[in-house]
């Protein structure tokens, strides 16, 4: 007995499971290169090879059969306004890194999933749970840390044509300059004539989208143990949409122009025992909107930035334990010239200092984790949040985890400034989330239970009929449920994944009404093949009944996508995919169609 407890035992840097996924590093957890197998969270990754086999044309498409997440606000097709949830929390609930630094938000302090080009994404890290007492504020339903670089040495060309007139076409360099020195060089457009989403709504146009989008990255090792890393990535989107009074409060716009660029640099020593990482950047994205009869030049713009330092170190002491501590300064600004649906729109800038620290430890079969954080904000004062997990290894390859965590959020400008009815009164949301996760991993098939309970006070609401924050310091108090299950498993050459979701996210001041846009009940599966010298993917998404404004209940909807991959030569592959395999009509908003069937082909050739 003694032997299958140490066997099952867990150590910081080596998997104990039988998957060798497992050991697969990530950094989304606490900012630190660490196995999958050591984080005391549910946590999924998408690696770049199964992006390459989903053919995914949109973030949006690449996320939504992940556990946890609903894209509860869905305007359309590409370029079309698009919200995330995790796991029931407001769209601003979920913290979302690109490269592992925040990234430049909306004045919203949301994130339009809508607008990222998909084609730079080497690899996805989405962890569930909160995680301010490490990252601070705004991680109370998840992290997402969108990857954009790569140690490859390769250049690689792609092109791809689709419904409604879709062109593609992206190149990128992955090139080692001698032993030390990595460029990474990437460049893309895209665009589509797209489909009249509101058909209803006497506009019989079609709504497309145009992108470009480029990156430029450096990467230099300076000695064994320092390295130095510089980037830049941008990209400027172009979106046709159908106006609505309901929504632009008179100003009528059906085009927009969203330009966003980031930039960063990082220097970092890794030792034996001790590892230390200095990070600044930069970020700004800005959004014009414009009624087409009276063109660009009348457009009204709303732009914001964001401007970070951050320093920490991890000190292994031992093969078992490590000490992380690290400090950031993070600015946020409404840039000059702002203004919100034609009216000026103007708020002072904001500074958040914090400092954090954990202890990991694992004594065998047990494993323990001690986080805290203090945030000082400038217009809030100081916030303390702090997260604890124990997890414990049980014999034939099983685990058992619970954990506890506080987060909370700061209203944003909108909230606070806006000219519509902006409330200065309002107060942080905050948040106390619980959780039990169980999980097996055998030779064959792994599977994974997380039940979780996540109270949130004081959560900002917007009033249904004038989308302006409710008038009251308090706004209302949230009670989220819910239970996911994953199961992997493998039959002859089909590699399966099943997600079953159930969310209860209450509104505690409303009768306990299910919040909006948010379904109890979500399911997917996923099947994935190499069969006649093919790579094959296929894709099933169930999402259950939700209600939308104006006391409108949408049915469920299931939708099925299918692609295949097959290398014509050793440098040339050709791929195909088709959404929305059996034309259904559904709708993720309430008067907004969502895309009918569609079909891409394209091919990549890699010198």
């Amino acid at each position: 007995m003694y032997k299958k407890w140490l066997a099952a035992g867990l150590l910081p840097w080596a998997a104990f499971a039988q998957n060798s996924s497992d050991s697969t590093e990530i950094t989304v957890y606490n900012r630190i290169k660490q196995p999958k197998a050591t984080v005391l969270a549910p946590v999924e990754v998408i690696t770049k090879a199964e992006i390459d086999r989903r053919q995914p044309k949109s973030v949006v498409e690449l996320l939504s059969a992940l556990p946890g997440i609903q894209f509860g606000t869905q305007t359309g097709g590409l370029g079309h306004q698009t919200s995330l949830f995790t796991r029931g929390t407001e769209s601003d609930h979920t913290l979302v890194l690109i490269n592992g630094r925040p990234v430049a938000q909306s004045v919203s302090g949301s994130v339009d999933w809508s607008q990222f080009p998909v084609s730079g994404i080497q690899r996805v890290e989405y962890i569930r749970g909160p995680r301010a007492a490490i990252y601070g504020a705004n991680a109370i339903g998840g992290v997402i840390n969108l990857i954009t670089t790569s140690d490859a040495d390769e250049v690689l060309v792609s092109t791809t044509a689709g419904s409604n007139d879709y062109y593609e076409g992206n190149l990128s360099v992955n090139q080692w300059l001698g032993e030390d020195t990595h460029l990474q060089l990437a460049g893309g457009y895209r665009e589509t004539r797209g489909y009249d989403v509101r058909p209803t709504e006497m506009q019989p146009d079609r709504d497309g989208f145009e992108q470009f989008n480029g990156q430029l990255g450096l990467t230099h090792n300076i000695d064994d143990n320092w390295t130095a890393d510089v980037s830049l990535m941008g990209w400027n989107n172009k979106s046709q949409f159908d106006f609505t009074n309901a929504f632009d409060f008179g100003t009528s716009a059906n085009e927009s122009e969203r330009q966003t660029y980031q930039t960063d640099g990082a220097l970092s020593y890794s030792g034996e025992q001790l590892y230390v990482r200095f990070d600044a950047g930069y970020g700004e994205t800005e959004l014009k909107t414009w009624r087409d009869s009276q063109g660009k030049a009348s457009a009204a713009k709303i732009a914001t930035g964001i401007g970070r330092l951050a320093g920490m170190a991890q000190y292994k002491y031992s093969s078992t334990g490590y000490i992380l501590a690290g400090v950031d300064w993070q600015q946020e600004q409404l840039l000059d010239g702002s203004s919100l649906f034609g009216a000026s729109f103007e708020a002072p800038n904001r500074e958040n200092a914090g400092v954090y620290t954990s202890i990991f430890q694992t004594w065998s079969p047990l494993s323990v984790e001690l986080t805290g954080r203090v945030d000082d904000n400038e217009q809030f004062g100081t916030h303390g949040t702090w997260q604890s997990a124990v997890s414990l290894a049980l014999p034939y390859a099983h685990k058992s985890t619970l954990s506890y965590g506080t987060a909370y959020r700061a209203p944003n400008f909108v909230d606070l400034y806006s000219p519509f009815g902006g409330n200065l009164a309002l107060k942080p949301e905050e948040s106390e989330n619980w959780e039990l996760s169980v999980s097996g991993d055998y030779d064959v098939f792994n599977w994974e239970l997380n039940l979780y309970r996540n109270e949130i006070d004081n959560l900002i609401v917007f009033d249904t009929d004038t989308f302006l924050p409710v008038n009251s310091p308090e706004n209302t108090d949230a009670l989220i449920e819910g239970a996911e299950l994953v199961v992997k498993a493998a039959t002859g050459p089909v590699h399966h994944r099943v997600v079953l979701e159930y969310t209860d996210a209450k509104d505690r001041n409303n009768n306990d009404e299910q919040l909006l846009r948010r379904a109890k009940r979500k399911a997917s599966w996923q099947g994935e093949a190499d069969w006649l010298n093919t790579s094959w993917f296929v894709q099933s998404l169930y999402v259950g009944e939700r209600s939308d404004v104006g006391n409108v209940m949408l049915p469920s909807y299931t939708i099925w996508n299918i692609g295949a991959r097959y290398p014509l030569t050793q440098q040339l592959t050709l791929n195909g995919k088709v959404n929305n395999l059996f034309d259904k009509d559904y709708q993720v908003v309430n008067g907004f169609d969502a895309p009918d069937m569609e079909f891409y082909v394209g091919a990549d050739y890699r010198f």
